[in-house]
């Protein structure tokens, strides 16, 4: 009951989930507009689409309310949010500008009798996956110098660590590439292929971690407009996308690489923050490498990346101006138990519990207004696939704020609860997967992903639970409970 009195209390947090509600609404509603509203009402759910794309561009553009001090949260020492978010955004853009065009001549290349359209594929939608473990284990290494922000310091402690990093990582490919084969039984040169796309992508996204640190947005976007224009003048040379990328953030590193050795992180907490990225992951990235593998890569690619595009956006959207704001927020409670009275304690608090439901609220609505855009426009212009694109849409919607909510239960010190959540809906997407057959059929897809609407929004809401049971007094969970173990 405490977890709905919080949303019920707070006219902003109340506001949000209104829009969530009404844009779910009608975004299942939306494959049946052809059967409800008349001949010719197309255009109209056109129009209303873009008008719709107006106001959820305005949402991510200003974000709405203060930080936590009452002052706003600057992105990108200074960048104006709207503009890192745009920057942040750059795969997103330019890959799903690029793709489009250079699909036919990879499709005219075979690699061990496969063509390459889906070698890259596959790759495609392994790589995310792979680089939340891959990725997770440098912030343990340089954990303990991000919060003085010297990206010196940083970079040179990132260069000690990540050859080992890398080879370390490595093992987390044949995790991978196993299930593909035995799913596909691809040649071992199709094999071979897909095994090295996934290992320079793990440079690729390795590379990224010091651009992400330190908010660099404008070297973020460079990385990836090289890989695209790369991409772009040689489709069929595969390896040179992810190397000229990272080689955008190799040189940056400039003295720091000099420190570049073989110092290897404990084999321990490699292995836990390996297995922990995986299970994190998973809730938003294991669908569709599932599908692929139950469908051989013949599913409606297109309309699938289509209808997830709204929870990615919705994703990035938070981390690059939501997160800042819980993060001061959370250094004021910090500040606040260490030298403020109870009373300014208890204020502080309450503020932080009300600053992560805004953000997470906030993502929510943009993410689900976003997914009703998608539908409306789709349902307008190939109204044959438009079941399939809201069920996916719905679909990662509830895997992106599965994800958010796991995300805030690991920031907090809930490590294993978030990995249980994560588990439990693996499972669910290989027997949604598996159980329902048919999935190469736009119906049996969208029936599969309707099943799994089903039992994610069962997991969001045991995770909204657990996530109120330990934010909405983030000082004792942050600091006390810890105090009082000694």
């Amino acid at each position: 009951m405490t977890s709905l009195q919080s949303l019920l209390q707070d006219p902003h947090a109340r506001r949000r989930t209104v829009v969530i509600a009404v844009a779910l609404v009608l975004t299942a509603l939306v494959p049946l507009a052809d059967t409800l509203l008349p001949e010719g009402w197309s255009y109209a759910l056109l129009a209303a689409g873009v008008v719709l794309v107006m106001a959820a561009l305005l949402m991510l553009a200003r974000p709405g309310g203060p930080g936590p001090g009452g002052s706003r949260v600057k992105i990108d020492g200074g960048t104006r949010p709207g503009a890192g978010l745009l920057l942040y955004l750059s795969p997103v853009i330019l890959l799903n500008l690029v793709y489009p065009l250079v699909s036919p001549a990879m499709a005219a290349v075979n690699v061990g009798g496969v063509q390459l359209t889906l070698v890259v594929l596959a790759s495609s939608i392994t790589v995310p996956w792979l680089a939340q473990a891959a990725c997770l284990p440098a912030y343990r290494a340089i954990g303990d110098l991000m919060a003085e922000r010297d990206m010196a310091a940083i970079t040179r402690r990132f260069c000690t660590t990540w050859p080992a990093m890398f080879v370390q990582a490595l093992p987390l490919v044949v995790v991978f590439a196993l299930p593909l084969w035995l799913a596909t039984r691809w040649s071992f040169a199709a094999l071979a292929t897909y095994a090295a796309l996934c290992a320079l992508h793990l440079v690729f996204v390795q590379s990224l971690i010091l651009a992400n640190v330190g908010s660099r947005r404008g070297l973020w976007a460079a990385a990836w407009g090289a890989y695209a224009v790369a991409l772009l003048a040689a489709p069929t040379v595969w390896w040179l996308p992810p190397l000229l990328g990272a080689l955008t953030q190799i040189v940056p590193m400039g003295r720091g690489l000099a420190a570049m050795s073989l110092t290897r992180l404990a084999s321990r907490d490699f292995s836990a923050d390996l297995a922990r990225g995986l299970l994190l992951g998973a809730v938003l990235w294991a669908d569709k490498f599932v599908l692929f593998l139950v469908t051989d890569g013949d599913f409606q690619v297109v309309i699938v990346f289509l209808a997830m595009l709204p929870a990615v956006i919705a994703y990035n959207y938070y981390f690059v101006n939501l997160a800042p704001r819980v993060d001061e927020a959370v250094t004021d409670l910090h500040r606040s138990i260490s030298e403020a009275p109870l009373t300014v304690l208890a204020a502080r608090s309450g503020r932080l519990s009300r600053t992560v439901d805004r953000a997470i609220l906030s993502t929510g609505a943009v993410g689900m207004v976003l997914t009703l855009v998608i539908s409306l426009l789709l349902e307008g212009l190939q109204p044959v696939n438009v079941l399939l694109a809201v069920s996916v849409g719905i679909a990662s919607w509830t895997f992106m704020i599965l994800t958010l909510l796991s995300y805030e239960l690991d920031y907090i010190g809930e490590k294993v609860l978030p990995q249980v959540l994560g588990g439990v809906h693996l499972a669910l997407c290989v027997v949604a997967f598996v159980v329902i057959t048919a999935t190469q059929s736009a119906a049996g897809a969208a029936l599969a992903y309707g099943a799994l609407v089903v039992a994610d929004l069962a997991l969001v809401a045991v995770a909204w639970v657990l996530y109120k049971r330990h934010w909405s007094q983030p000082e004792y969970t942050l600091f006390w409970r810890h105090a009082t173990s000694w």
